[in-house]
C-alpha cells in the first residue's frame, strides 16, 4: 500500500519505533501534521469526567458555548483543571482542537499555570468561540481515538475527511477501528466499530474497557455499516448520521509480547528446552503461557507495508534467525543475537481472518510447520503459494 503521509521516526536502541513528535515535559507528546492523514501517539488513560449519564461538558468546568480560553469556556476553579487526570483530558482536548504551534494557557484552582499544546487543528475556532455540533463530533472522535486505558503511548495513524485528510502509512498497516459520536452531549454518544484488522495483533489498552460501545453489535465491522472513502478505500466517511468519523491505524506494540501460533495445529513457536543460548532451536509446542512462547515484534524499517520486523524472544532476548543465514528450503529456525542481517528480518504478510504469512527477508521463504511434529524444529519452506501449515495467528501473550 503506498504511503501518502509521513510521521517522524524515533529510534530507541535497536528498535525502530514510529513516533509523532518530541516528548513534552508534562508526559504528553506533541504531534506532527502531514499532508495527508496524521500520525499521533495515544495514551489518554480515560476521558475524565465522562460518564454514561453526563457528557464531557456537563459539570466539568467546560462549556462548548464559549471559547476554551475564556473563564466560562474552561473554568479554573472547578472541574477538569482541578485534578491531574482532568488536566490530562484537557491536554488531549487541546491537542485535538487547536492547531500545531498554538497553545492554551490555563490556571488551576491554586493559580498554577499550565500550557497545553495544540496539534491536530480539528476545531481551532473553539479557542475563542463556540464549539457547534460539527465541532463537538470531530473533537469527540479524536478524543475517543486517543484513549489507551493503560496510559501507554502507542503510535496511531488517523484518517478523516474532516481536516486530517486521507492516506495510508506503511508503518501503520493495521486498520483497527473508527470512532464517531458526541461525548459532549448528555447522555454522551460514544461509538466505535471494528476495523477490518481489529483481530490482528491486539494492543493492550485499546478498545476494551474504553468509554465507548459498538452501536451495531459485538464485533460489527465498519465496512458493513459506514461509507468507504479514500484513494485506496482505506477509511470511513460516515457511520449512520455521523459524518465526522476518524479511522485509526496502528502497528504491533514493540513493547508488548505476543504468541505466534498456527491455527490449524494449535502449535506455537517455542524455544526448545527453555534455551537462552545463541543457536537454540525454535520448535513447536502447544500453547502454555510460558515466557519461552512470547515474542516482541520490532519494526526494522517503515518503507514496506508488510515489514520488516525483528522478532525477539521475551525469554532469551535473542532473535528469530535462520541457521547459517542460508536461503535453503528446509533450513531450521533458531534464536541468535542481533547481527543486523536480513536473515533476521521477517515480513508479516496479512492474510484473511486476521492471520499472517511470515516471510524471511533474505530467503523469501515462509515460516513453516507442515510436516513438523510437536517438539520438532520449525523450518523455512515454500514461497509464492502457501498451505495451512504456513499460516500464523498473532495474539497478545497471556
Amino acid at each position: 500500500m503506498p504511503m501518502r503521509g509521513v510521521g517522524s521516526i524515533l529510534f530507541v536502541g535497536s528498535v525502530l519505533v514510529l513516533g509523532c513528535g518530541a516528548q513534552a515535559d508534562d508526559g504528553f507528546q506533541n504531534t506532527d501534521i502531514v499532508e495527508d492523514a496524521v500520525c499521533s501517539p495515544n495514551g489518554l488513560p480515560s476521558i475524565n469526567g465522562l460518564t454514561t449519564s453526563n457528557g464531557l461538558a456537563t459539570s466539568n468546568g467546560l462549556a462548548t458555548s464559549n471559547g476554551l480560553a475564556s473563564s466560562n469556556g474552561l473554568a479554573t476553579s472547578n472541574g477538569l483543571m482541578t485534578t491531574s487526570s482532568g488536566r490530562a483530558t484537557v491536554s488531549y482536548l487541546v491537542r485535538c482542537a487547536l492547531a500545531a504551534g498554538d497553545t492554551l494557557i490555563k490556571k488551576d484552582q491554586n493559580n498554577v499555570s499550565y500550557t497545553f499544546a495544540g496539534g491536530l487543528g480539528l476545531a481551532p475556532q473553539w479557542k475563542n468561540g463556540a464549539c457547534d455540533t460539527a465541532c463537538q463530533e470531530i473533537v469527540s472522535a479524536c478524543m475517543m481515538a486517543h484513549v489507551n486505558t493503560t496510559g501507554r503511548h502507542i503510535s496511531l495513524w488517523l484518517d478523516s475527511q474532516t481536516v486530517l485528510g486521507l492516506g495510508t502509512s506503511d508503518a501503520h498497516p493495521i486498520q483497527e477501528s473508527a470512532f464517531f459520536g458526541n461525548i459532549f452531549a448528555s447522555p454522551p454518544k460514544a461509538y466505535y466499530c471494528n476495523g477490518r484488522d481489529l483481530d490482528r495483533a491486539s494492543v493492550a489498552g485499546r478498545l476494551a474497557g474504553g468509554p465507548y460501545v459498538n452501536p451495531y453489535g459485538t464485533n460489527a465491522l465498519c465496512k458493513d455499516r459506514c461509507s468507504i472513502v479514500g484513494t485506496f478505500g482505506e477509511a470511513y466517511g460516515a457511520c449512520g448520521s455521523y459524518s465526522k468519523v476518524i479511522t485509526v491505524f496502528r502497528d504491533f506494540d514493540p513493547y508488548t509480547p505476543y504468541t505466534i501460533c498456527n491455527p490449524q495445529s494449535g502449535m506455537c513457536l517455542d524455544i526448545k528446552n527453555n534455551s537462552t543460548s545463541a543457536g537454540g532451536v525454535i520448535d513447536l509446542w502447544p500453547a502454555n503461557g510460558a515466557n519461552n512462547q512470547k515474542f516482541y515484534f520490532e519494526r526494522a524499517n517503515v518503507n514496506d507495508h508488510d515489514g520488516n520486523y525483528r522478532v525477539r524472544s521475551k525469554f532469551s532476548n535473542l532473535y528469530l534467525d535462520i541457521a547459517g543465514g542460508v536461503s535453503t528450503s528446509g533450513a531450521g529456525v533458531i534464536q541468535y543475537g542481533n547481527n543486523g542481517g536480513n536473515n533476521q528480518l521477517w515480513n508479516m504478510v496479512q492474510m484473511p481472518q486476521g492471520t499472517y504469512l511470515i516471510e524471511n527477508e533474505r530467503s523469501r521463504l515462509l515460516l513453516n510447520t507442515t510436516g513438523i511434529a510437536q517438539g520438532g524444529q520449525v523450518v523455512q519452506k515454500g514461497s509464492g503459494s502457501y498451505v495451512n501449515g504456513q499460516v500464523w495467528k498473532i495474539k497478545l501473550a497471556p
